[in-house]
């Protein structure tokens, strides 16, 4: 049975092809996107996110979806997008550990890395402050010593990334998230591993919370009929 966020997906992407939304459009609000479709917030969110991923749309802080310039033309989506619940669930076995790991081996180059890019997170221009978030986590792999770890992190890059914009536009406010940040960071260069993978979990479990998914998978709310 198709997930009712492929459905989303598809949806979306066949108005995109047909013309009904050129690029640059904002799309509706989540809101009378569930109310239109009778899915839940949450199914939209996650259909959206493949198309985020495919680079189709983008999410704007404070702002919504807009379709991209390029690649509006595509096809097809894949038959299964992730579920954006796996992905963090992924991602919370993996970055967890690497946090701790990141705490005992990094020196002082990774430091330097990982600060930088803290600098760069609170830079106005959302892209670039997006960037520096995913390289931040990046580099606590690549500070981790174990190079598989890192390799495995960063294939879920793109995923990744589809979850930290949802997340952002989400959020309203991002001090809170530079904060925690700064903590975890803080906690690597004191060499507390149990702190930072922590620090690592509760971020991973507050940016579900967000984007109103359960980990691992178990979306809140999804209780509807669809209606697509």
């Amino acid at each position: 049975m198709t997930k009712r966020s492929n459905q989303v997906a598809e949806y979306f992407l066949s108005l995109i092809r047909e013309g009904a939304y050129q690029p640059n459009d904002k799309l509706p609000s989540l809101q009378e996107m569930a109310r239109v479709l009778k899915v839940s917030k949450s199914t939209i969110r996650e259909g959206l996110a493949a198309l985020v991923a495919k680079g189709i749309i983008d999410v704007r802080h404070g702002s919504g979806y807009y379709v991209r310039p390029s690649k509006v033309a595509a096809k097809s989506m894949p038959e299964e997008s992730p579920d954006l619940g796996q992905v963090l669930f992924v991602r919370q076995l993996l970055e967890v550990s690497a946090a701790r790991l990141a705490a005992v081996n990094r020196n002082d180059d990774h430091l330097a890395v990982m600060a930088g890019c803290l600098a760069r997170m609170q830079r106005e221009d959302w892209e670039e402050a997006l960037g520096a978030d995913l390289e931040f986590h990046l580099a606590i792999a690549g500070a981790s010593g174990n190079q598989v770890l890192e390799q495995v992190i960063g294939s879920l890059s793109q995923h990744t990334k589809a979850t930290m914009k949802l997340s952002r536009a989400i959020a309203g406010t991002l001090a809170d998230l530079h904060q925690k940040h700064w903590e975890l960071y803080r906690a690597i260069c004191d060499g507390d591993g149990e702190r930072a993978s922590q620090l690592m979990y509760v971020h991973l479990h507050d940016t579900a919370e967000r984007m109103k998914i359960l980990i691992p998978g178990t979306r809140l709310g999804d209780t509807e009929s669809s209606g697509i």
